[in-house]
Parts: structure tokens; sequence; C-alpha cells
């Protein structure tokens, strides 16, 4: 059943989110070309927000910090499965491999997420949410370019690549759980790209970050990193926590797979990456998915 509060504005903070998470992509290749690995990047994509949300915290909402004790598990997996492991696991498979297989190994997180709601928080397994489903994944397959790509993926990849989408698919599940203890949607990131950085931390190799950073300007390589925290870390979970407070967590996965679109044109844009026929169904599936979302529950709600 969906909750009363599902919004239209639940939807656009949602898009919202997935098409700023597109852009990750594009910051892996910036950084790996100055051979900054997955896990120094998840630092820094946690770092920077987590001092960010926390200063402003202490600074004019300081009531959002209190977390009682029992629920602190909660925040803790959202930071170190949720964030570390989906990150490291999803930034290695792009190294790994292309952009596009990632996204499409990434994307089986709606399925996930459908199957887990139903289970953790008995949210309805609609024949138009499994129609959705499957058109999302469709689109994120023919987005991929992967029905044109005859190289096998390496085991390395498919392994991460799968990882990434289950701890992708907990931070819904994990999100939704502290919402429903009524938590407000800005605690939830604040402590969860906290425990981020701390548990990337010790895997950082802070001299081999300075050496990255010694190849190229600094204002150039300490900028990058701050765009990229901001724009595939700060907003999009500020955006997306927002959002999943006005919709569910399977509806909001599917509309978030707006993600490998976002990817597929800036590719275009930026490397002159221009989809093919396939490339372009795929776009008008995952538009279709998010539609059919969206006009099931406008239905709904104007028969009620």
């Amino acid at each position: 059943m969906e909750p009363k509060n599902t919004s239209l504005l639940g939807t656009v903070l949602v898009l919202l989110a997935g098409m700023s998470w597109g852009t990750s992509g594009l910051f892996v290749r910036f950084f790996s070309a100055f051979g900054m690995s997955a896990m120094q990047l998840t630092l820094f994509k946690c770092a920077i927000p987590a001092v960010v949300l926390m200063l402003f915290c202490l600074l004019f909402r300081r009531d959002l910090l209190k977390v009682k004790w029992k629920d602190l598990w909660i925040f803790v997996c959202l930071g170190v499965v949720s964030l570390t492991f989906f990150t490291w696991c999803y930034f290695s498979t792009i190294q790994a491999t292309s952009m596009s297989a990632a996204a499409i190994l990434l994307y089986l997180a709606p399925t996930l997420v459908m199957l887990m709601s139903g289970l953790f928080f008995k949210e309805t397994i609609t024949r138009t949410k499994v129609l959705a489903c499957v058109l999302a994944f469709a689109g994120c397959v023919c987005v991929s370019g992967f029905l044109g790509n005859a190289v096998p993926l390496p085991f390395r990849a498919i392994v991460t690549g799968l990882l990434s989408a289950f701890g992708y698919a907990l931070y819904s599940i994990f999100s939704q759980l502290a919402l429903n203890r009524g938590y407000d949607p800005l605690t939830l990131p604040a402590y969860a790209f906290l425990f981020a950085a701390l548990s990337a931390l010790p895997f950082a190799h802070p001299a081999e970050i300075a050496a990255a950073a010694s190849l190229t300007s600094p204002l150039k390589f300490w900028g990058m990193l701050v765009l990229m925290a901001c724009m595939v870390s700060l907003l999009p979970y500020v955006l997306y926590t927002n959002g999943l407070q006005r919709s569910t967590p399977g509806r909001a996965s599917i509309m978030a797979s707006i993600e490998p679109v976002t990817a597929t044109v800036l590719g275009a844009l930026f490397f002159h990456e221009l989809p093919d026929a396939f490339g372009y169904h795929g776009i008008a599936l995952v538009i279709g998915a998010i539609v059919l979302l969206n006009v099931n529950v406008t239905n709904k709600k104007a028969s009620s």
C-alpha cells in the first residue's frame, strides 16, 4: 500500500538525486587518471559531506544530532554498509570495467529493494511495481550499451558490481527504518557520512593521496574533490532521503534508475559516447517506468 504522503515533490527529489548520482563516473575517470584508488575516492566522498553536515547541525540544528543508543546501529550500518561498502564496490566496478557494465549490475538494486521492502515493511509488491522494475532494468541494460558489447566482464567486476547493488539497496532499507522511528531526513546522512568516513580512513593511504595531488594543480585537484563530494554525495543523499520520506523504498529505488540515463547523456556530452538505437530505447524504458509508477499513484489519489 502506498503511503498517504506519496507526492510529486517526493518524485522530483528522487529524480534529482538520481541525476546527481549519474555524474559519478565523470569523477571516477578523472581521479583514476591520477592513480586514486576506489577507497580513497570513497573517503573524500564521505568525509567532506560529513564535515559540512555536522558543522551545520552543530551551529544551527543541534537537536538533529540526538540519536537513541538503541538506534545507533542503524546509522552505523547506513555509513559502513550502505555508503563505504557500496561506494567502494561501485567505484571498483567502474575501474575494472566500463561505466555501462557497472550501471547494469548496480541497477539490480531496485529489485532487491522491492523484495526487502515487502519483507521488512510489508510494502505491497503490485503488478505495476514489478512491471516498472522490469522496464527500468531493461532500460538500464539498453542504455549501458552492453547488448552491443561482446567482451566478457571480468569476474572481479561481476562480484563487486553485484555487491554494489546489494549495498545500494540497503541504503533505502536502513533509511526507511530510521525514518519510521521519527528521525529527521538530515540526521540520516549526517551520521551515515561520519561513520562511512571513519571506516574508510584506515584504508586510504594518505601518502598516495598526496602523490596523486602533486600530479596537477592543487586548486584543480582539491576543487574537483569538493565538487565530487557535493555532486555525488552531499546533494543526492539529502535529496533522496527527503524524497524517501514522501515515497516508499521500492518506488524510490526504481525512480532513481534515471541515474544511468544521466550518465549516458553526460558521456555523450563530455566523451562523445553517443548512444545507439538500444540506448535511445533504454532511455524511453526508464522514463516509462517512472511515468508508470507516478500515473498509478495519481489514479489512486483521484479515486480516493
